[in-house]
């Protein structure tokens, strides 16, 4: 994996590999600080505009009270009132429940994307909607053609098949121009954290593996599990397609330094083949969303270090059943990832429904589901 310089967060869709310098994101072009002014001038800035924020908050906090009398000063809330909700990117509110979460739309929406998602399409997550806002009703949608996945998901959305697409990936530049050909703009809103599992066969005596042990045998150098140390097996790499999933992009991307799979490397559907193949042959190594496989007891989960590291980290914690939170929330674990709901800006009720369902993952209700189904939640 190639080495990570510095980056800059965008403040608006959570892109987290913008350069250092960047003036816009290279995703949402959203403005990352101002052009031709150097850092260190614009921290004495904000610091002077605290200043005088916080004369002028003072100042008026008074007159306040002169106007409305010492014992009921303006502005000042109940204990017994609903907490103000906090407003992000146009349209998005974090509030506490799916009930308080605004302008959902009634109507029948479809969606489709990555299968990264497939714990939060599960009928807990999908009733606690629909008893919250029942004229809005989801249905999970397969591409006509090709596998399931964030490019698929996401080609979807921008041919309007579907309203919202979920996607285990940032969006490509490719995709931002063809909806823009369309006259369409696309946003992608960060809605939860998670990791990428490797996984092989239970009865493989192998605790962990580096980053660059894992893109050789996927890549077809490493070909026998005896180079590894292990015993004399050939290695079956097991992924799916590149071009559908965003769990397999960001794996040959991000983690594996923008390689391309050998020729070793069988392509399956989704991830339940994956598993089957692996829980069934003993030499085969797969990899998925910790989601999808952290209860999983027929595969065995591999500990992961940095390039040339022997320091595996575990994608669950010490209970094997939990997922490893404190890993991913500080990166010490090298495969994680964010995850986005896709939403077209096109000012229809597609828009409207993609905003809602983002706003209803990213409430309080959202983020505790999210966590129950192996996720770490972003707030």
């Amino acid at each position: 994996m190639e080495a990570r310089t510095e980056s800059s967060v965008c403040p608006k869709c959570g892109y987290d590999r913008n350069p250092a310098n960047a003036f816009r994101c290279e995703i949402c072009a959203q403005p990352l600080r101002p052009a031709g002014v150097p850092l260190a001038v614009w921290a004495v800035v904000v610091a002077i505009l605290l200043v005088l924020g916080g004369s002028y908050y003072f100042w008026k906090r008074q007159s306040s009270f002169a106007a409305f009398g010492e014992d009921e000063p303006y502005g000042l809330v109940s204990s017994t009132a609903s907490p103000p909700t906090s407003k992000d990117a146009e349209g998005l509110e974090f509030v506490r429940t799916f009930a308080e979460v605004p302008t959902v739309p009634r109507g029948l929406f479809n969606y489709g994307g990555s299968t990264t998602f497939a714990p939060l399409r599960s009928p807990n997550v999908l009733q606690a909607i629909v008893k919250a806002h029942p004229g809005f009703r989801l249905r999970y949608t397969e591409p006509l053609s090709g596998k399931p996945g964030s490019g698929t998901g996401i080609a979807m959305l921008i041919s309007g098949q579907i309203s919202l697409a979920q996607s285990s990936r940032p969006l490509k530049r490719e995709e931002l121009q063809s909806a823009k050909d369309r006259g369409i703009a696309l946003e992608q809103i960060p809605v939860a954290t998670d990791g990428v599992a490797f996984f092989v066969n239970p009865s493989l005596p192998l605790s962990g593996l580096n980053t660059a042990q894992l893109r050789d045998i996927y890549t077809g150098k490493l070909v026998n599990w005896q180079q590894l140390g292990g015993p004399n097996l050939p290695i079956a790499p097991i992924s799916r397609d590149l071009k559908a999933g965003g769990t397999v992009d960001f794996v040959f991307s991000d983690i594996f330094g923008k390689k391309k799979p050998g020729k070793n490397v069988e392509i399956v559907r989704d991830t339940t083949e994956a598993i089957r193949k692996v829980a069934t042959l003993r030499g085969a190594i797969g990899f998925a969303t910790v989601a999808e496989v952290y209860n999983q007891r027929s595969i065995k989960l591999l500990g992961l270090a940095g390039p040339g590291g022997r320091n595996f980290e575990l994608p669950l914690g010490q209970d094997l059943g939990i997922v490893n939170n404190q890993a991913f929330q500080y990166k010490t674990y090298p495969a994680t990832r964010r995850l986005f709901v896709i939403v077209r800006r096109d000012g229809t009720l597609d828009e409207q429904a993609g905003v809602a369902y983002a706003n209803l993952l990213l409430s309080d209700q959202g983020q505790q589901l999210i966590r129950q189904a192996g996720f770490v939640s972003l707030r």
